[in-house]
């Protein structure tokens, strides 16, 4: 039912929303892509409920490399929608 609601609300409100605020219950991707769809951005809380072992990231999310050292944030890229990060130098030797 979220997503129908989603839509409602923009049809209804006519209002320029830039983003979607929902809690844990929210957390599933058909709705992540719902929300892009209507060009705003979500925050969902994590619901960590819905994910198995996480292999590749930190507890705060931010990728890491074989040696478990995490990225740090760099930026974040318009073009391609994407966040950025800078390799640790404890791995630059990690492929």
């Amino acid at each position: 039912m979220t997503i129908p609601l989603l839509k409602g609300i923009q049809e209804r409100l006519h209002l320029p929303l830039r983003y979607q605020t929902m809690d844990a219950g929210y957390d599933y991707e058909p709705i992540y892509e719902q929300v892009h769809r209507m060009g705003q951005q979500s925050v969902i809380a994590y619901n960590k409920r819905n994910e198995g072992e996480i292999i590749g990231y930190d507890k705060h999310f931010a990728p890491t490399c074989f040696r478990e050292h995490s990225y740090r944030y760099d930026s974040f890229d318009p073009k391609y929608e994407t966040l950025k990060y800078t390799r640790p130098k404890e791995c630059a030797t990690v492929p």
